[in-house]
């Protein structure tokens, strides 16, 4: 049964609790302090920390309110432990589409434990609509056209006047091959036959023919400088940690071209992995460091990046922007990850998004111009400016040129306008001009 809390007052006014494992200890002197309690079953698993305590003024409603937040994100993360925590060993393949997710997810074999932790995320959701769409299907029954069929129909809108599903619809198919690879590497006959049948297939978009009066997706929109300068300026503005880190993290993606998780670094569940000196743990999650303020004392930025590993070293002075952005934090302040929350610790990405938003929207920003797509802004700028694409490939530690110019280099009238004014140029005179 849930523990009944007596009402807290502030004022003169009755607040509901709306904080899971929110508590108010009275001392002796009377004097009250704020804590979180982890759920009883948790703590018997071995969750841990079982307690945290928590500051702020319980006279105060916004105060009140923070901490209510930072407990139901502590709660979810302690389910989020449980969870993971509950996982069976590799349940029995009974032969269905269903069976052989589970298996791939839950397998101690499996590859799944070898990917990312915000990858692995991504593909228990695409599991999750595959088993929706086909879980009870029979591999030995199905054929390549059978997953041609899943792909049209969940690609279609969701309602009318609701833009195409494509990306759910690829997933889909992706996560269907990746389970098969296992299936098939685990020696699972059906799996490897029905690898084979689909291994080449193309799995298309629906046709720009029919799609004549439809919505259309949105375009990708690229941040301007004159846009990251804004949300920088603004975010300094505000005077607040939030604020200031919001104006580092854009500043940083748009002027070192690093994608949002490499800037401000992601949280996973720290019960497999060997804590040492330094590391940050909170709430049994380990923060996988992003940018800190140490990377940038001797003047010369040397990263790695997550994703593929390719490294670039960046002189910190070429920067201006990024300058400005650290130029307003104080020398005895400028230790630990570079992007924080009100408190100090490393903001999670979800937190961040809202960070954003409330500086993007004060500086007058449009809402399609997002956060992630600072990373493409400094590319694009980059390409607009002459840079030669090699380099900005290595700019974006991108493995391909191929890459660069699909992802992160936003088409742009400059380079048309230099091929078409060289193709002009190249024709015959006309008679009796000049």
């Amino acid at each position: 049964m849930a523990r009944k809390h007596l009402p807290l007052t502030i004022g003169v006014a009755e607040v509901a609790i709306t904080g899971r494992g929110f508590r108010i200890i009275t001392r002796h002197d009377g004097e009250r302090e704020v804590w979180w309690y982890a759920a009883k079953r948790a703590v018997k698993r071995g969750y841990h920390p079982k307690t945290i305590r928590l500051y702020g003024d319980l006279d105060s409603m916004i105060d009140v309110q923070k901490m209510f937040d930072r407990c139901n994100d502590l709660w979810t993360e302690m389910l989020d432990w449980l969870a993971a925590g509950e996982l069976d060993n590799r349940p029995i393949y009974d032969g269905t589409v269903g069976a052989l997710v589970d298996c791939y997810f839950k397998d101690p074999a499996s590859p799944y434990h070898d990917i990312r932790y915000n990858t692995q995320r991504g593909y228990l959701s695409w599991g999750a609509a595959l088993k929706r769409v086909a879980g009870k299907r029979r591999v030995s029954a199905l054929v390549g056209n059978d997953l041609r069929n899943w792909h049209r129909n969940v690609s279609k809108p969701a309602a009318p006047g609701k833009r195409p599903r494509d990306r759910l619809a690829k997933a889909i198919v992706q996560m269907m091959r990746i389970v098969l690879s296992y299936g098939k590497a685990a020696g699972l006959e059906d799996c490897a036959k029905l690898y084979r049948m689909i291994e080449g297939m193309e799995f298309r978009k629906e046709s720009d023919e029919k799609r004549i009066g439809k919505t259309k997706p949105n375009k990708k929109v690229a941040m301007t400088y004159a846009q990251a300068e804004a949300i920088v300026r603004k975010g300094l503005e505000m005077g607040t940690r939030r604020g200031r880190s919001v104006a580092l993290a854009t500043a940083a993606q748009f002027e070192f071209t690093v994608s949002q998780i490499d800037a401000i670094g992601y949280w996973i569940p720290a019960q497999h992995i060997v804590i040492e000196g330094g590391m940050i743990v909170r709430a049994g999650k380990l923060w996988r460091p992003g940018l800190r303020f140490e990377d940038f004392v001797e003047g010369i930025l040397d990263l790695s990046r997550l994703k593929t590993g390719k490294s670039a070293q960046f002189d910190i002075g070429e920067y201006p922007l990024f300058q400005l952005a650290l130029s307003a934090v104080p020398e005895d302040e400028r230790t630990g990850p570079l992007v924080t929350d009100t408190d100090g610790d490393p903001v999670r990405y979800r937190v961040f998004y809202g960070m954003y938003q409330d500086v993007r929207e004060a500086a007058g920003v449009p809402d399609n111009v997002w956060s992630s797509r600072a990373r493409h802004g400094g590319g694009t700028e980059a390409r607009e400016a002459g840079a030669p694409i090699d380099d900005i490939a290595d700019h974006l530690q991108k493995s391909d040129v191929d890459g660069t110019r699909r992802d992160y280099i936003v088409g742009n009238v400059e380079t048309t306008r230099r091929v078409a004014r060289k193709r002009v140029a190249s024709r015959p005179k006309a008679i009796g001009s000049g």
